[in-house]
Order: C-alpha cells, then structure tokens, then sequence
C-alpha cells in the first residue's frame, strides 16, 4: 500500500497531490485482474453459514436485520456508516464527520466549497434523516459553531488537496449503497461506497473505490474498505481492483490493490462476528 503524507500548503502541492492519487488510481489499469469466478460464491457461502446461525438464534419472529461496519468491524465515526443521524446522541467527532462526507460529495461533483459549515447544513437538510443533525447543529452556540466551522475549512483544504478530479467517462458516483441479502433475506450486510468509479465487468475486476475518513484509526477506515469490496465482490461478481484511502484530518492518503487476501481476512472477520453474535443470543 502506498501512504504519503504531502503538503497541502499551496495550490501547487495540491494539485500534486490529487494528480499523485489519480495516478496511482490509473496505474496498470491496462492489467486489471481476473479474479476465480467461483470466488464470490464461496465468500456467500461462508456467510450464508454465519447468517443462518444468527437467524435461528433470533428466532423465525424475529425481524429482518440489516448489519453494516458499525455493527461488525467496531465502532468508528464516519457519518455514512448507517448509525444513528440524531445530532443530540452523537459526539462532536461523528457530527464533523456526517458534515465532512457532505462536502466531500460536493467537491467529487464541483470542485469548489465556497462556505463549508453552510454548504455542508445545505445538502444535509435535503435528508429528512438528517433534520436531527441540522437542527443540532444549527442550535449550536455562536463560539461551537465557529469551531466547528473553522475544523471544518481545514477538513476541507485537504480534500481539495487529496481529491481526483474524475473525468466523466470515470463514471463517478458518490453515495453507491450495497445491500447483500443472506439467509433468505433475513439477515442483510449493507455498506455505502464514498465514491465509486468504472464500470463492472465479468470476471474482470474494473471498479476502483474511494474513502473517506475524518479521524481515527488508519486501520480501522482500511478495514472498512476492505469490507466494502467484499460486498462488491458478492454485488457483482469481483471486487474493485484497486481502492484509495483519504482521511482528511491528516491529510494523507493510501492506494492499494485488491487480492483474494484480503476479501479472505475480511469475511473470516465477519463470519466470526456473526457466528459471535449467535452465541450471544443463545446463551
């Protein structure tokens, strides 16, 4: 995996940057990897063994569950990992973070951020799952709204540093769901890629993914990616062959291929997480 920390001060330095991330991307696209078709099927299997000792553990009354990140690799704060969207019940690390993805989506689609905290509250209250969070934050007190506003502005020069800028035959999309459905449907891995570019196709892996994260550790937003291409791998068949990693507190970023290795680690992880889980329901 390639890690950089580059300096951001300057318009020079992040062009540099963003055009070092977009390189890696492209790099030996021309030699993208086949991977086994029986692959995909063999990780479903492995999960659908996990998931049914979960869903008898529950019971047959027991409604549908839908299990994301969060619920499966450990707490973490990004703000698109399917927890609660209430601004009240989340630490001020969580709230930055749902504002942060935001304005990432907006730097992937224009380019510019012309008032962070506003631009961010803009495109959050168009969500009514996230009126919570808008009203929290806009009933901040005049000094933890400029904080915030100020954290904010420096989130945001990294991500202008650290961005791609895609062309549109990349085909970028930002906000791309997974839902992977087990047991019949009653049990369900859900995860949403940042950004999401290429086109699928059979056997090939063509898809190159982008995170982000705000704070916290390195290893634990990598997992996450890792987590996500198992679901693209079990969506369509392969996983993205290569992903980038941007934490915009730092301002680094990683770039890294992706090999059966790691799809392997990542679904042993959660298949012991759910067969976990089932142990704890039945004692």
């Amino acid at each position: 995996m390639v890690l950089v920390a580059p300096n951001t001060e300057g318009q020079a330095e992040a062009a540099t940057a963003r055009d070092e991330v977009l390189a890696l991307l492209r790099n030996g696209s021309g030699q993208r990897p086949r991977f086994d078709p029986g692959l995909a099927g063999g990780l479903r299997a492995w999960l659908e063994d996990a998931a049914s000792l979960v869903v008898a553990a529950r019971g047959e009354d027991a409604p549908a569950l839908s299990l994301g990140p969060r619920q499966l690799l450990g707490d973490h704060e990004d703000g698109d990992s399917g927890g609660a969207s209430n601004g009240t019940e989340l630490p001020p690390g969580v709230v930055r973070s749902y504002l942060v993805h935001a304005l990432f989506r907006q730097i992937v689609t224009t380019g510019t951020v012309d008032d962070p905290l506003g631009d961010a509250l803009g495109a959050l209250g168009v969500d009514p799952a996230r009126a919570e969070l808008v009203r929290h934050v806009t009933g901040l007190p005049r000094g933890a709204r400029t904080e915030l506003a100020a954290s904010l502005s420096a989130h945001v020069a990294s991500l202008l540093a650290l961005t791609p800028r895609f062309a549109p035959g990349w085909l970028p999309r930002t906000g791309d769901r997974v839902a992977i459905p087990l047991a019949g449907g009653r049990l369900t891995l859900v995860g949403t890629f940042d950004l999401l570019v290429g086109a699928p196709t059979a056997a090939t892996a063509s898809l190159c993914a982008v995170g982000l994260t705000t704070d916290g550790p390195w290893a634990r937003a990598r997992r996450t990616l890792h987590f996500l291409a198992l679901l693209e791998a079990l969506r369509t068949g392969t996983p993205p062959f290569r992903v980038a990693l941007l934490h915009s507190g730092a301002g680094r970023y990683g770039v890294e291929d992706v090999t059966e290795a790691h799809l392997g680690a990542v679904v042993s992880h959660v298949a012991a997480r759910l067969e976990e889980m089932a142990g704890a329901l039945d004692g």
